[in-house]
């Protein structure tokens, strides 16, 4: 099956850690790059959940990502909403019951919902959650998804584990279907929980030799394991211009305006048992999410060639990020997606 595409909700800001950033991008705005991701036919518009600015850092505002989950649903036809959430933020069966509203209620059926076990100490602090060691996080993340998958499906659902205890749980407008799941991280304890519950394994960008590995000891294991059958989503950053030359002159241009202050604070900041941040050198971490590392930089036939290595190794959907919010939304797809739907309808026929 050929890739598809998402866009990344920018609630944080602008992407990168750059001194010229857009650090403060308003729900309205986020609402309107949903719209237009919507018309021009990307697939899934994700939506992180930050309570501080993981971007430019915690002076900067950020938008509320299931503000604009519900929002972006009402607004958009086709493209599904992925909002992600952490535990300790909200309780289960909150998420549960609201994901249930949009499901049925905003989005006909077309959200999905991402766990996230969560990387930043200060963040989880400073909203009165209890900072848990990268094991535990992932251990409570489990439970967090028994509970609301259990909530949508089972009637009077009760549930007794070490994070969570409900009794006679009542959801009584089920979501219909029941919402995909995606599940974020690249350590055992994260593939494990995909393999288990997700319908995605979401991932950072790397090389494609690389993300191979990871996409066969997912799907292997989600088979192996569980019986069931699992795809993988990476997220990536990209720059597309007429001529290579050109979008390498944009990187250049970001790197040269990089905030070494903000880049060096995250460093410290970053939990360093999240595997997928055991890179952290500023070609990588000036992006929160290691996108660079994709190399979707180039003209539309460099990019192209670059997708389908992806789509090669087992990569069924890339969540996309850009330097400009609306022009390369709209660029990426004219110069991108158009051309590889395109070739692959070609080859099909």
């Amino acid at each position: 099956m050929p890739l598809q595409f998402g866009i990344w909700s920018p609630v944080c800001g602008g992407w990168l850690r750059v001194v010229n950033h857009e650090a403060n991008v308003s729900t309205q705005d986020l609402v309107k790059l949903a719209v237009e991701a919507d018309k021009l036919g990307y697939d899934f518009y994700y939506i992180p959940e930050h309570y501080l600015n993981a971007i430019h850092g915690p002076k900067y505002h950020v938008a509320d990502g299931w503000i604009t989950a519900a929002l972006a649903s009402l607004n958009t036809k086709n493209i599904k909403i992925v909002a992600a959430v952490q535990p300790g933020f909200k309780l289960p069966a909150v998420v549960a019951n609201v994901s249930a509203n949009i499901q049925n209620q905003l989005s006909n059926s077309r959200f999905a919902l991402s766990g996230i076990a969560g990387w930043w100490k200060l963040e989880v602090e400073s909203y009165g959650d209890v900072w848990l060691p990268h094991s535990e996080r992932y251990a409570r993340l489990e439970e967090y998804i028994d509970v609301i998958k259990g909530l949508w499906t089972v009637d009077d659902f009760n549930y007794v584990g070490k994070y969570y205890t409900i009794k006679n749980g009542i959801i009584t407008d089920k979501p219909t279907p029941t919402p995909p799941i995606f599940i974020a991280g690249e350590s055992d304890r994260a593939i494990n929980l995909a393999a288990r519950h997700g319908d995605y394994l979401f991932i950072n960008a790397d090389e494609p030799e690389k993300t191979a590995a990871l996409v066969q000891k997912v799907k292997t294991l989600a088979i192996a394991r569980y019986g069931r059958n699992i795809k993988v989503a990476m997220s990536a950053f990209a720059i597309v211009s007429e001529y290579t030359a050109e979008a390498e002159a944009r990187l250049a241009a970001i790197y040269r305006s990089a905030d070494q202050q903000q880049i060096k604070y995250f460093q410290e900041q970053i939990d360093p048992n999240v595997v997928a941040h055991n890179k952290l050198d500023i070609s990588q971490t000036i992006e929160a999410n290691l996108g660079l590392s994709a190399q979707l930089v180039g003209d539309r036939y460099t990019i192209i060639q670059r997708l389908k290595e992806y789509e090669t190794v087992g990569v069924d959907l890339i969540i996309l990020k850009f330097e400009s919010m609306l022009e390369d939304t709209i660029r990426f797809h004219k110069l991108v997606i158009s051309e590889y739907t395109q070739q692959n309808n070609l080859v099909r026929l």
